[in-house]
Order: structure tokens, then sequence, then C-alpha cells
């Protein structure tokens, strides 16, 4: 029985560690990327509440796993490990940065055990489904599957003045 125990001690040490380098990594990566001088923001409309509930449904299927049913983190007892999806932490992450940024971080790497699995669209659904449990404004456009376009809406945690 302990032995039985230490195994699992030793692959739950391990897979927290890979995790933790795998966010420190993709936190590096987000840190280099150069600042967004958009035309847009995200206050500035750039999805549908139509879009936005698509993407919940995609969300609670393939995302609340690791992030949670509220996008605040991983539920209590989840196997595996995600940043909160909303809120201060989230703001601070990928604040200056683009829709564009977030959208290839999805596509590159969500979900963790299918990596590169999600359709342009279906990211872009729960891209504005994020958005909108940020409390962003909706509009009458769906927030487009194309990464030039995403690239040109900036993050801002704070409306400009």
């Amino acid at each position: 029985m302990l032995a039985k125990i230490r195994k699992h001690t030793a692959a739950i040490v391990i897979a927290g560690t890979t995790l933790a380098a795998l966010q420190a990594t993709l936190r590096a990566e987000s840190v280099r990327a150069p600042r967004v001088q958009a035309a847009r923001s995200v206050w500035d409309s750039v999805y549908t509440e139509a879009q936005a509930t698509r993407g919940d449904s995609l969300y609670k299927a393939t995302c609340a796993k690791c992030h949670g049913d509220t996008l605040s983190g991983p539920p209590p007892g989840a196997p595996e490990d995600g940043s909160p999806l909303v809120g201060p932490i989230f703001l601070s992450n990928w604040n200056g940065l683009s829709v564009g940024d977030l959208y290839e971080k999805v596509r590159d790497y969500m979900p963790t055990d299918k990596p590169k699995s999600l359709d342009k669209q279906l990211i872009a659904d729960v891209l504005a489904f994020v958005l909108a449990k940020n409390k962003f404004p909706a509009g009458s456009a769906d927030l487009s599957a194309e990464v030039e376009q995403l690239k040109q809406i900036k993050i801002e945690a704070a409306k400009s003045p």
C-alpha cells in the first residue's frame, strides 16, 4: 500500500512540475510578445451575444475540465491545471496583447490533451464567450476566425478614455 501511495505521489509531483514548466514557458512567450498597436479593442463590441452562446457550449464540453465552470481556474480535484480565463489574473496576463495572440495560444495548445484539434470558428466562438464573461460589450458582428483580423483587436483590462 505504501509503495502504491509513493508511486501516485511521484506521478502527481511529475505532472505538477511538467504543468508548471509549461505555464512558465507560455507566460514567458506572452511577456516577449510585442504589445499591440491595434485599431480596435475588446471594448469596441467585437463579438455577438449569439456567438458567445455558441462558445459557451463548446467551453463546457472542452475547456471547463481544466479552467472550471466559472472560468476562474481548475475545479477542485481536477486532474489538470488551467489558468483563470476571467478576472484580474487573466486580464493582467493578456492586457496589451491582442485577441489574435489569445487565439493562437488556444489554437496551438488547447485542449491540452488534443492540441491543434479545434476548428478555427469554434475557437472564435469560445473567445467570444471568454470576452462576454469578462464583461466586454457584445455588438452586431461575430468575432472573426481570421488571425490577422484578430491581431487588430487589443485586449485592454480597462476601457481607454
